[in-house]
């Protein structure tokens, strides 16, 4: 975001850096250490959802919570955390790699058919963030399985029990083969696959209006004094930090409606993975039950959940994926945003 004093006037500009551009190494080491730090701090939200979406709870997030600890104690809460840490350190990088090259070459790829840059560019982000979600999906889905079904180990809901995430995975491996690891995987994949594309679809749209939007009101309040410390990108004058506070209103507000739209947007399938993936003995009727341990698909669990418990059941959980994703988003497009300009090359 840049001021002209002598105008008057403010222009939001924003350059993306190129996958080329940067330090490979930083700049996924960075992000990397991130992704662990913000998901140790936010896993409980994870456990509290897969308690609310397998019934093995009831009630509003807190109320889950609370009681999750009172029975349970509080490392309950963190029950799968380490496994679940094995399977997201790579795929993050995976995600993070994938996301980067493939917005370069779709964007590159529409301009050249004679697209608008504007919109290349979010087409790009849209494709990218579907393509990079999808092979990270398949670097986390055995991890995520393991770390959901010893989330709610000790509830009505348990199908097994296990000692830990070894014994879980061998357990995994013996009764079920490599496809048990799997299990899920498609919704999964139709849970993260458009999630992932309607956030950075939307946020690449978001930050450039709400850009626009801000450099107005950054106008409004504008003094000379402070133009450097508050309202202009510090890399455009070679400071050391990436960029101002005007523009990281910019990016946290973009991307937590973005986040928010596409958590509304899959929860209803997110629910479904969660039953498959946990396999999850409870349900409103014993056909809920039947399905889960049967291994049903996406279509007749769906169809279930809607006919046994109503169309408002596929709404569970979601609150809890906002108080895991909000933060998330929020934090994570900030380091982000800044990890690409510090790991710049010179």
């Amino acid at each position: 975001m840049i001021i002209h004093p002598e105008r008057r006037r403010v222009e939001w500009r924003h350059q993306e850096i190129e996958w080329q551009q940067l330090n490979k190494i930083k700049m996924l080491g960075t992000q990397t250490c991130m992704a662990v730090g913000l998901r140790a701090v936010l896993y409980p939200n994870s456990v509290v959802k897969t308690y609310i979406q397998t019934n093995a709870a009831v009630g509003s997030s807190l109320q889950v919570a609370t009681l999750t600890a009172q029975r349970h104690g509080l490392r309950s809460l963190w029950r799968g955390f380490l496994t679940c840490q094995m399977g997201i350190i790579p795929a993050h990088s995976v995600y993070v790699t994938g996301l980067e090259i493939s917005k370069q070459k779709i964007s590159r790829l529409a301009r050249r058919e004679g697209i608008q840059a504007g919109t290349a560019a979010q087409m790009g982000s849209f494709l990218g963030g579907a393509m990079a979600s999808l092979g990270s999906q398949l670097v986390r889905t055995p991890t995520d399985v393991i770390a959901q079904r010893l989330m709610i180990q000790g509830t009505a809901g348990a199908a097994h029990t296990y000692h830990n995430g070894i014994h879980a995975f061998y357990s995994i491996l013996k009764t079920d083969g490599i496809r048990g690891l799997y299990t899920g995987l498609g919704a999964a994949v139709l849970v993260s696959v458009p999630f992932s594309a309607i956030f950075w679809g939307t946020y690449s749209i978001l930050k450039v209006r709400v850009g626009h939007s801000m450099s107005h009101l950054a106008g409004k309040f504008h003094d000379e004094s402070t133009q450097h410390r508050c309202y202009v990108s510090p890399a455009v004058y070679g400071a050391a930090t990436p960029f101002g506070v005007w523009e990281a209103a910019v990016f946290s507000s973009s991307a937590f409606i973005s986040a928010c739209a596409a958590a509304a947007i899959t929860n209803p399938i997110d629910m479904v993975k969660t039953r498959i993936q946990t396999r999850a003995k409870t349900g409103r009727t014993a056909e809920g039950g039947r399905l889960a341990q049967k291994g049903a698909g996406i279509i007749t669990h769906l169809w279930s959940i809607v006919k046994y418990e109503g169309w408002w059941s596929l709404s569970k959980g979601f609150s809890s994926r906002v108080m895991t994703i909000g933060p998330f988003s929020v934090l994570g497009i900030l380091i982000y945003e800044g990890s690409k300009h510090i790991s710049k090359k010179n």
